[in-house]
């Protein structure tokens, strides 16, 4: 649910006239009051010791939504997205590591197969525009797996590696799903007003249309970080990596259609 939200990201970012830093600003002060209000009503609360927990997620979503946002805006969907497809790789390396997850042969298998898939669409632009869009594209795969990873360890902080097992026990508590999306958001609108301010972007009020297309996509894309944040707690990051990479062939599917 999460990869077919965000495969619309691409376009909804392209069809707003703005410049890309100053869409996802906006995006971004348009999430931070919606998963407020969702803790509020589910009578959760970010105290400061969890909100401290959240920074280093907060800023890779700043980075990686700051360089995504704008590769979009220079190279196509196609290749942005099949760029970002190539997480699956990153995460193989060090998924043992970080998580106890040792790699099998169906890992690999599937990596490879995800990837060879993705690239299959890439459209092998030249131009100035399109390879500077290719080097942010590549800037956001980096900042969206060091997102992807320390979102899946707070999610699990603090359990052991067979915690449903018996005898599986917790030394801290992992951070809620709705907890953990209202501060990684709150960290990322506040790091990316200082990123487009420096940018020298042209700050716009926008049209109307600009604002819809930037509603749909805090509405849609927007809450498949909860649905991930979510998921986390369940799923290996080597299988949901590969999960994920279907986003280039939703993304393009949908660039061909609008």
């Amino acid at each position: 649910m999460a990869t077919v939200a965000w495969g619309f990201s691409a376009v909804l970012i392209v069809l707003t006239k703005q410049p890309g830093l100053v869409v996802a600003l906006e995006r971004l002060l348009l999430g931070v009051p919606l998963v407020g209000a969702l803790l509020a009503f589910t009578h959760r609360r970010l105290d400061w010791a969890t909100f401290w927990r959240t920074v280093p997620g907060g800023v890779l979503l700043c980075g990686d939504m700051a360089m995504f946002f704008s590769a979009v805006k220079l190279t196509s969907i196609a290749d942005a997205t099949v760029i970002g497809a190539l997480q699956p790789a990153l995460v193989l390396f060090v998924a043992g590591p970080l998580f106890g997850e040792r790699p099998l042969r169906a890992d690999v298998l599937w990596t490879s197969v995800a990837i060879a898939g993705a690239v299959v669409l890439g459209t092998g632009g030249t131009g100035k525009r399109q390879v500077l869009g290719d080097l942010l594209a590549f800037g956001a795969l980096c900042s969206w797996t060091g997102y992807w990873l320390v979102s899946k360890k707070a999610r699990l902080a603090g359990r052991t590696t067979h915690d449903d097992e018996p005898g599986g026990t917790a030394t801290r508590q992992a951070i809620g799903t709705i907890e953990y999306t209202s501060g990684v958001m709150l960290v990322a609108a506040a790091a990316m007003v200082p990123v487009t301010l420096l940018s020298g972007e042209h700050l716009t009020t926008g049209t109307p249309l600009d604002w819809l297309w930037i509603g749909l996509m805090t509405l849609v894309p927007g809450s498949a970080h909860l649905v991930l944040n979510w998921a986390h707690r369940f799923v290996r990051v080597t299988v949901s990596s590969v999960i994920v990479s279907v986003n280039p062939v939703v993304a393009a599917g949908a660039a061909a259609v609008v």
